[in-house]
């Protein structure tokens, strides 16, 4: 059973408001530290897992470790906004899994904005697939934009992470097709399960090692438009495998 202790915090310099703070902007920080800051009610219960410490602008009935009442100007200042929702959350950082066994993943290589990122995981979760690989060089998933991107789909979904060597590895033994979104790639492929769909970063796109192992896919655009946003793109080459293969198993 949590015990939950509840005080005030009133000051802005706080050793707890400012280890907080800390943790919302160092991403080596939350990993040497091996937990994460939530905003807001709403993702503090998609977590799911224990809370370390809670603060609140008013009493709760979240269960915590921990539960602190703070002011609107403590709350503002831990989470950088200035509309803030008055919930914050320290909670263990859940750990990179493995996803060996999926047959329908996606891979991030380097997709440095975290807006981005948390998109594209939203997206892969709401469209049914199984887990996402990140390279190293993506953003940190856990950050706060991300997280607020993402609406509480990091946690609903397992994330391995690791180098392109790594990534590459991971799809000759998985027995993976890889199909990379690649401007110069065919509009309409066949689609073979299992699968990885591979978006590249934002400037410069995928790697070359895994453009060269994976399949080139294109979305047809209008001539006025040269390309997509990366969240974009991912959306529609997502909702076209789930579609196609959905009709292939309906029709064997």
């Amino acid at each position: 059973m949590i015990v939950m202790y509840t005080k005030e915090i009133t000051s802005l310099q706080h050793p707890i408001v400012k280890h907080l703070v800390k943790l919302r902007k160092n991403r080596e920080y939350r990993e040497e530290k091996g937990t994460l800051l939530l905003e807001g009610k709403k993702m503090v219960e998609e977590y799911q897992g224990p809370i370390e410490t809670l603060l609140t602008t008013h009493p709760s009935s979240l269960q915590a470790k921990n539960h602190y009442l703070i002011t609107p100007a403590i709350l503002e200042k831990i989470s950088g906004s200035s509309t803030p929702e008055p919930y914050l959350a320290e909670v263990p950082l859940p750990p990179f899994q493995s996803l060996k066994g999926k047959t329908c993943l996606l891979a991030l290589d380097e997709i440095r904005d975290p807006g981005n990122l948390g998109t594209l995981l939203r997206t892969s979760l709401a469209l049914g697939f199984e887990g996402v690989f990140l390279t190293e060089g993506c953003a940190d998933p856990y950050g706060d934009k991300a997280l607020r991107a993402a609406k509480g789909a990091t946690f609903h979904l397992p994330l391995q992470k690791g180098t392109v060597h790594a990534l590459s590895l991971f799809i000759q033994e998985s027995g993976l097709t890889p199909y990379v979104a690649d401007p110069q790639g065919t509009p309409h492929p066949s689609f073979t399960s299992p699968l990885i769909l591979i978006l590249g970063n934002e400037a410069h796109g995928p790697s070359a090692p895994i453009k060269k192992q994976g399949t080139l896919l294109s979305i047809p655009l209008s001539a006025q438009t040269e390309s997509l946003n990366v969240a974009v793109a991912g959306g529609i080459l997502m909702h076209k495998i789930r579609e196609i293969l959905c009709q292939s198993s309906t029709t064997t």
